[in-house]
This record gives C-alpha cells, structure tokens and sequence, in this order.
C-alpha cells in the first residue's frame, strides 16, 4: 500500500495532466487519513489544469477536511478561472454547515457569479451555515429575481433557514414572491416553505419545549 501512495504522490506531479487527474482521484481510495495524501491533494489545488484541480476537490471532500483548513485552502477557489471548480468549492464549504461562518464574506460575493448553477450553490450553502449567514440576507433577497429559477429555490431556502420574523426584509420580499403570479410555481412552493420555516422557529424560541 505505501509503494501504490509513493507512486500516487508521484503522478499528481506527473507532466500529463490526465495522469495527474486519475492520481487525485485514487489517491483518496488507498491513502484516506493519511497525512501526505492530504498535503498532496492541497498542493493539487493549484494545478494549471481546471479538471484536476477538481479532482483534488472531490478527493478533498472525501477526507473530511479541518475547518480551518477548508477556509484557507478552498474558499479561496470561489474565484476559480473555471465555473466547476467554483462550484464545487462552494458545495465543500456548505459540507461545513455552521462552522463555515468565515466563508459568509466570500460566498455572499460569490452570488453574483455570472454562472448560475455556482450561484444556485452557493446560495445553498449560505443555508447551510444557518444564522451565522445573517449579512448575506439583502444579497440573497436579490436572487429571489434571479434569471434562473434554481438560484431563486436555493435562495428561498436559504432564507428560510437563515432568517427569524426580526428581518423584515425577508418576510416581504419572500411574501412577494408567493402572491407574484410571474414566479413559476417552485418557486412560490420554496418561498412558502421558507416563510413557514421562519415562523416556526421563531414559535419554538419564544415557547420551547
């Protein structure tokens, strides 16, 4: 097994990228745990070459990443040059949940991506750190009007799980959404649920259990 990882850690650096594409993949089925696969699929994040650099992510994701380390290493591929990669750093900080308040800065610019399926993700990964997402409401609210309707369902339901009856601003924009005969029924659907959502906790807050 160590001489299949010494060879792996070899062709992640290997000159044929596609070499170096299957070395991240496999690297996670024979060296999960183990230190140097780790740091060799972190230095794989600064490949010249779009699709290993996603490789490196999806074997990255596998290992269960520290926190700390996510924030340092993968926030920073929002601003990937390719829209795959972006997405999917995004779909690794939402696996943080509320420990990846420390992305809300980063993931609330990343909104405005001119890629709608990284914007859809990152908007669900605002959701997923919950309350510590609170700045990014007002961009959030925005996508409500998204061109796509997969970044206004994200969005919603981000909201939804972000907000509490306190933010105005949510409970109206996402009441407009329900009554705006424009919305295309999923939409209203998300919209509804994330309002119901939002009074719900604030119920179990006020007369917990």
């Amino acid at each position: 097994m160590k001489k299949a990882i010494a060879q792996l850690i070899r062709d992640i650096k290997d000159e044929d990228c596609h070499i170096r594409f299957a070395a991240a993949r496999t690297l996670i089925d024979v060296g999960a745990g183990n230190p140097v696969v780790r740091d060799a699929l972190i230095d794989a994040l600064k490949d010249s070459i779009w699709f290993v650099r996603l490789a490196a992510l999806q074997s990255l994701l596998d290992i269960r990443l520290e926190s700390d380390i996510i924030i340092d290493k993968i926030v920073p591929m929002l601003k990937d040059e390719h829209e795959d990669v972006r997405e999917y750093a995004a779909f690794a900080i939402s696996d943080m949940g509320q420990k990846a308040v420390q992305a809300v800065t980063a993931l609330t610019a990343a909104l405005s991506d001119s890629v709608w399926y990284v914007r859809a993700t990152v908007a669900w990964a605002l959701g997923e750190i919950g309350a510590g997402a609170r700045d990014a409401c007002n961009p959030l609210i925005t996508c409500l009007t998204d061109s796509e309707i997969e970044v206004r369902i994200s969005a919603a339901r981000a909201l939804g799980t972000i907000s509490s009856t306190d933010n105005k601003d949510v409970i109206i924009a996402l009441e407009k959404v329900v009554r705006d005969n424009s919305q295309l029924p999923e939409a209203k659907e998300k919209a509804r649920e994330a309002l119901a959502r939002i009074r719900s906790s604030d119920v179990q807050r006020n007369f917990p259990l």
